[in-house]
């Protein structure tokens, strides 16, 4: 791969790594303001602490595909994007 794609690759995975720990930071404000043992906040907990996990398993993902291959796959990407936002989706229609 050449030098310019290297340098582009790395800035996207900056952007993005930035954006998926803002994310987190988010869901783990959330996690310490819900109180887990009411009746509706187990499953609110439940999705948020997924939202954590998978935001945590995509940084891991970006990092090794950065380091190894030098190049990210989209695919992946839009699908745990699309995964976060389907679990926040039903942790706020839970709360609401």
């Amino acid at each position: 791969m050449s030098e310019r794609n290297t340098v582009v690759t790395e800035r996207m995975s900056l952007r993005i790594v930035s954006l998926l720990l803002l994310v987190a930071a988010f869901s783990v404000f959330v996690l310490w303001s819900v109180n887990p043992v009411g009746s509706g906040s187990e499953s609110t907990f439940a999705l948020f602490l997924a939202v954590d996990l998978i935001a945590v398993a995509m940084i891991s993902y970006i990092d090794r595909a950065v380091s190894r291959e030098g190049r990210i796959s989209r695919a992946a990407l839009i699908a745990g994007c699309f995964f976060i936002g389907f679990l926040v989706v039903g942790a706020l229609y839970l709360v609401g």
